[in-house]
């Protein structure tokens, strides 16, 4: 019998490279199929592409001049309405965040591998 993140593919968005390389980590530890993006652009390419897709992970605060991953989450629904998104933040209240996107999984940062599998999970079992 296979993990619960087997064979999901999640698309990773955060900037800070140290923290996309633990995220990863921590993903693929438990299973999961991982791509990531450090910025908008690279993000595109991959929500553009055919490439089947999970789950869409992005960090809300990205470089200046850049879309931020509230803007990328809400561009990715109109080309893939189906994709769950879960936001993470250090910088904003993850409570009063989840306002803005409408009810969307919002997970503080710093957060534990037990946490994220967690959340990722919860908003992928509806869909099973």
């Amino acid at each position: 019998m296979s993990e619960p993140g087997a064979a999901k593919h999640i698309l990773v968005i955060e900037d800070d490279e140290n923290y996309r390389r633990l995220v990863r980590n921590m993903l693929e530890a438990a299973d999961f199929r991982v791509t990531t993006a450090g910025d908008f652009t690279s993000a595109m390419q991959v929500i553009e592409s055919a490439e089947p897709l999970d789950l869409l992970l992005t960090d809300v605060q990205l470089p200046n001049k850049t879309p931020h991953g509230l803007a990328i989450g809400l561009m990715t629904k109109k080309k893939r309405p189906e994709l769950a998104t879960i936001y993470m933040t250090g910088s904003f209240d993850a409570e009063k965040f989840a306002e803005l996107t409408q009810g969307a999984k919002v997970l503080p940062k710093p957060f534990t591998a037990a946490q994220l599998v967690g959340a990722i999970n919860a908003v992928l079992a509806p869909r099973a």
